[in-house]
């Protein structure tokens, strides 16, 4: 039963929580050319919500917006690179990591 209860607490949750994130990836995408040009939003909330299916919603509810907003941009920040790095030639990804293996 308890379970159930955590559970059900945690669906009633995450609808705030997802209309939050979504405020959010509204207003980062008004500000930054980059993500207009190179980012789907509806692919982004879908990340997101995916995400928060792993991650309890009471451990985001409890953040303020400075907070979310970081959580959300690296999250951004990381589809970002993921769309660069799928368009890079395969020369271009051989030189990338040589770069990255050479970083550490």
């Amino acid at each position: 039963m308890a379970g159930e209860e955590d559970s059900s607490e945690e669906f009633a949750l995450k609808h705030p929580v997802l209309e939050r994130l979504s405020k959010i990836v509204e207003q980062l995408f008004q500000n930054n050319t980059l993500y207009q040009q190179e980012l789907n939003k509806e692919k982004i909330m879908e990340t997101l919500s995916s995400l928060l299916d792993k991650v309890s919603p009471q451990k985001l509810i409890i953040l303020d917006d400075e907070q979310l907003t970081k959580r959300v941009k690296a999250v951004m920040s990381t589809e970002l690179m993921s769309n660069l790095i799928d368009e890079l030639k395969p020369e271009e990804v051989e030189k990338f990591n040589a770069v990255v293996e050479g970083s550490r």
